[in-house]
């Protein structure tokens, strides 16, 4: 019982408000050109490739586990290794400010804690009796099994720190029960309507000139501003598997398909050979429909009869060996086919690589010597610019994320080179700075289509509410919905209208919200200018908040503000700890993110 308690249980505290586990991780390989004695710096502590590599490979090592059927794809891989980035930033950032705040654990901290077990150790079945938490069969291992007090005090010690620290910070809220009464009352004034719309777009035409866009962009020009910005041209030196490689594993293949079609298991076979991610299940895919899978995989597998296992056939992925087992039409009348294969992968080898980053030396002296354009010139392979990126920038647009690239070039003067930069697929990035600019401002050119769209629709506005006052001034009777959808207008149904709520169509209309709440039933608001059109509403429903209700229900609704309070506060808490702190991360030279 011990055994397994100690395999299942977990160290529980918050992670903005969400499970934070102490262990961590996934690997990958680092790049030969990396500049930088560290993966990560998070707040001044730096972070080996050894160590978060290690973190890494338990994380993964715990996905499997727990999620033995799941393909491993490239999407699972990034998740991991995102989850455990975003866990050891979390741990230091807390750990100091853990040592900040001076917070410790005492022994009757831990005392309480053995007391009062939590619920993970409180369902256990071993500690139950007819469904129900028996303390005195869970004191009684306490007392009698050293190894499992000793592992819940180790436990307790782990994890204590965080929860005191996470009480700490949720202590600095305090809801009070006016703040609770008017949410109350928010969410339960509420009113039907139908609503005329005197909807913008049917305006045909308005005409602005270049005068009105000139003046919008010199009255709005900070809305325009730019941070310091860099620009690159650079290289991309593809890796791809050479002919030898190819041929390689076209041998490979050929061998394996010898051995399937001698007799050997297909599904075994697929377990001891294939390099697909999909080997453990004896490379099973399940079913698909045509078009599902690459091109020349699924014309293959749809033109096999079932049973049948084909020769070796290449796609971008490799040399597959494929056996169909099944075929069937779904609900949707489309054929399926259910096959499975043996991936020999046509990677580039490590000979490939090296060759490759020979080249990518050659083409950076050319760079170096004569610059980038006479480099991509002489190699024949294409200069491309990127766009503009600032300091904050991990992505360089056509690169992907490249926050060395990104310091090189705020770090370096234009018409500098870079070492390569070997990419998480294997390409050598050169790169040469090619601009760099202070504050800035966008060129009118750049925004002239938006500022012409911005005041096409404020012009729109202003001609729709004119004509709705004209409409409203020539209805002399009560009856405006009838006449409105006469003259065109279009009338919209709305139901539980409360202060907050966005409505269909026109969206969030705070000014028309708050008009419709100040009526009562069967009654007609004035005319409303919003942002996004003109209202005319007529209240068909109203439902005031029940005071009564809520004195019945507020210790409830008091306690729910409070947590809920507590854990935005932690949530914002801990976003601005992440904000302040200074974070290097290079783990995109060396995985694939």
């Amino acid at each position: 019982m011990f055994q397994g308690l100690r395999k299942n249980a977990k160290i529980v505290i918050y992670i903005v408000a969400a499970v934070f586990i102490l262990s961590m991780a996934i690997g990958g390989i680092s790049s030969i050109f990396t500049s930088h004695p560290y993966l990560a710096k998070i707040a001044g502590e730096e972070i080996t490739y050894s160590e978060y590599n290690e973190m890494l490979k338990n994380s993964y090592a715990n996905y499997v586990q727990q999620n033995p059927d799941t393909e491993i794809t490239d999407q699972v891989i990034k998740q991991i290794n995102d989850e455990t980035w975003n866990q050891l930033v979390g741990k230091i950032l807390y750990d100091k400010e853990i040592k900040r705040r001076k917070i410790k654990v005492t022994e009757d901290d831990i005392l309480d804690k053995l007391r009062n077990p939590a619920q993970d150790i409180t369902s256990i079945p071993d500690f139950q009796t007819d469904g129900k938490f028996d303390y005195d069969k869970y004191e009684s291992l306490l007392l009698e099994n050293p190894d499992f007090a000793n592992y819940l005090e180790e436990r307790y010690v782990q994890s204590l720190p965080y929860e005191k620290l996470f009480e700490s910070v949720k202590s600095e809220v305090n809801v009070t029960e006016a703040e609770v009464k008017e949410d109350f009352i928010n969410k339960n004034n509420k009113a039907d309507a139908q609503i005329i719309f005197f909807d913008p777009a049917k305006i045909d035409s308005v005409s602005v000139s270049q005068e009105e866009i000139e003046k919008y962009y010199k009255d709005h020009k900070e809305d325009y501003r730019k941070e310091p910005s860099c620009q690159i041209k650079y290289i991309k030196i593809p890796l791809a598997p050479s002919e030898e490689d190819k041929n390689i594993a076209k041998t490979k293949a050929d061998s394996v398909y010898t051995i399937v079609m001698a007799g050997m298991d297909f599904a075994a076979a697929a377990m001891e050979y294939s390099e697909g991610p999909s080997a453990p299940k004896g490379g099973d895919l399940g079913y698909f429909t045509q078009g599902r899978m690459v091109k020349e995989f699924s014309d293959k597998a749809f033109s096999m009869n079932v049973n049948e296992i084909s020769e070796p056939v290449l796609t971008q992925f490799g040399w597959h060996i494929i056996k169909v087992t099944d075929k069937r039409t779904n609900e949707a009348g489309e054929l399926e086919v259910k096959a499975s294969h043996i991936l020999i992968s046509t990677e580039a080898s490590d000979q490939t690589r090296e060759n490759l980053a020979i080249v990518a030396a050659d083409v950076y002296d050319k760079a170096v010597d004569n610059g980038i354009d006479a480099a991509g010139e002489t190699y024949a392979y294409e200069v491309t610019e990127s766009r503009e990126f600032n300091e904050n920038s991990s992505y360089i647009g056509g690169i992907g994320q490249q926050p060395s690239l990104v310091k090189f070039a705020f770090d370096n003067k234009v018409g500098s080179v870079s070492s390569p930069f070997e990419l998480n697929n294997g390409d050598f990035i050169i790169a040469e700075v090619s601009e760099k600019l202070g504050v800035h401002y966008q060129e009118l050119s750049e925004v002239e289509t938006r500022i012409k769209s911005l005041l096409e629709k404020e012009k729109k506005v202003e001609a729709v509410h004119q004509k709705a006052e004209s409409f409203k001034a020539s209805i002399s009777g009560n009856d405006l919905l009838a006449e409105a959808a006469a003259a065109g207008w279009e009338i919209l149904e709305a139901e539980d209208i409360t202060i907050d709520k966005s409505l269909p169509k026109i969206r969030k209309e705070t000014e028309l919200n708050k008009a419709i709440l100040e009526l009562g039933e069967n009654e007609y608001t004035n005319l409303i200018k919003g942002q996004n059109g003109s209202y005319i509403a007529y209240v068909t429903r109203r439902v005031e908040p029940d005071l009564a209700v809520f004195e019945q229900t507020k210790e409830n609704l008091l306690k729910e503000a409070q947590i809920e309070a507590e854990n935005v506060h932690l949530n914002e808490w801990y976003m601005d700890l992440k904000d302040s702190a200074k974070i290097e991360d290079y783990r995109s030279d060396y995985y694939s993110l």
